[in-house]
């Protein structure tokens, strides 16, 4: 066998130096704001693929329950060769389409809302997860390493508190696990992604959203089509997703095309014409990590010291010209700091060691500074809603826009209207 090259373990390492941190404090507790009493929870679940030639193995007698502590399992875990050498993985699923659902079609990780019989926020990620893909999160050979900064979620261009969403991170230690087992009224797929793939900047994509379903409970059939109209859409930044591994629900209504196959002349020339997607286009094809779980993978990324999720990242904005220099203007300064923030919270060593040219690997006191530093801004940026000053901002822009348009409409109609009187009085 070839002598190992330093950089070959670097990315695990680092992950593996993460994930004990992570493993040694906890975000604190959010409580529910005023009028709003529900609680989520998802589970963020990571793995390690081996790489040609190694073999995966699980030790039970290093890695598993009966060694008690968590620092012991992880720091046996990372000890092997084949995960030094091997690529870190991130589970995802693809959630079932359903009319009404709020997250139909939306790429997710496993959970759901907390039952009055869960124990904790933990214990529902633990059973939703189970109920969702079949697996057993309590099995010898996960993990919970700990928690991500826990976040109310509102809706966009209100104030309206949805729920405290509660991220939790586990480590399965067995690449050869049970095959999951997909419930299919909640899951049409499930997607192992490198986490390498989550960094590149090359498969950064936008999603395009409907705006009238951002407007919370106030949303309703007759102010949705106003919406639509007045706003556009939204454009949320999102990001192509390459699996390793899928696994779809057999039993899904959308698993095969719905149609036949698409002629030259109706794949090239109809989508110009219109705007209704062909039947054989499913939503389901599509694989895009966008909103409240790219927001977590940031998270995640950011106590990273080799990522740099700043790069992936774009702020929201309306599909309207008009509307997008106005929060341009509007959000610019605010914008600015922000990304001043993230880069500074990077160690000075960070492009020596790696940066964007790759994984680099940090001392333990710069590493430990690094991660305190990141996790307390993580934490912030929950607790004091990062987005709301941002979104404050947006919504000024768009209420002075929509005026603007109000006004510059109301001047157009008023000298056409002059033009129109103008011409029918008669000339003495």
């Amino acid at each position: 066998m070839q002598p190992k090259a330093a950089s070959d373990f670097s990315r695990s390492q680092e992950l593996g130096q993460t994930l004990r941190n992570l493993n040694r404090s906890r975000y604190p507790y959010v409580q529910n704001p005023p009028g709003c009493k529900k609680r989520a929870s998802v589970a963020l679940i990571i793995r390690i693929r081996p790489t040609f030639p190694d073999t995966a193995t699980f030790d039970t007698s290093a890695c598993g329950l009966p060694v008690g502590s968590d620092q012991a399992r992880l720091n046996a875990f990372f000890a092997q060769e084949w995960v030094q050498r091997g690529d870190p993985e991130v589970l995802f699923i693809k959630r079932s389409a359903r009319k009404g659902d709020r997250w139909t079609s939306h790429i997710a990780f496993p959970g759901g809302g907390r039952d009055p019989e869960d124990k904790d926020d933990l214990a529902a990620s633990i059973r939703e997860t189970r109920e969702e893909i079949g697996l057993d999160l309590e099995a010898d050979h996960c993990l919970n390493v700990g928690n991500l900064s826990e976040r109310i979620v509102t809706a966009w261009l209100g104030k309206t508190p949805l729920m405290v969403l509660c991220p939790f991170v586990f480590l399965q230690m067995r690449f050869d696990a049970e095959p999951l087992t997909l419930q299919p009224s909640e899951v049409h797929s499930a997607h192992w992604v490198s986490l390498r793939a989550l960094t590149s900047p090359y498969l950064s994509n936008y999603v395009r959203s409907d705006v009238s379903g951002r407007f919370g409970r106030s949303g309703s059939d007759f102010i949705r089509p106003i919406a639509r109209l007045l706003f556009g859409q939204v454009l949320i930044k999102g990001i192509d997703l390459i699996p390793t591994e899928s696994i779809y629900c057999s039993s899904g209504a959308d698993l095969l095309p719905s149609g036949p196959r698409a002629s030259t002349f109706t794949s090239t020339v109809l989508p110009l014409l219109s705007s209704t997607k062909p039947s054989w286009e499913k939503p389901s094809q599509q694989l895009i990590l966008w909103g409240l779980t790219l927001g977590i993978v940031s998270d995640f990324l950011r106590i990273l010291p080799s990522c740099d999720p700043s790069k992936l990242w774009a702020w929201p904005t309306l599909s309207h010209l008009d509307y997008q220099f106005s929060i341009w203007l509007f959000t610019y300064a605010y914008r600015k700091q922000k990304l001043q923030e993230i880069e500074s919270s990077y160690p000075a060593s960070h492009t020596e060691a790696g940066g964007a040219s790759g994984p680099g690997e940090l001392d333990d006191t710069t590493f430990t500074t690094f991660q305190a530093r990141s996790r307390k801004e993580v934490q912030d940026s929950a607790l004091l809603e990062m987005l709301g000053g941002y979104y404050d901002r947006a919504r000024t822009a768009v209420f002075l826009t929509l005026l603007l348009r109000i006004g510059a409409g109301s001047l157009l109609v008023a000298w056409v209207v002059r033009k129109v009187r103008k011409h029918r009085t008669p000339k003495l």
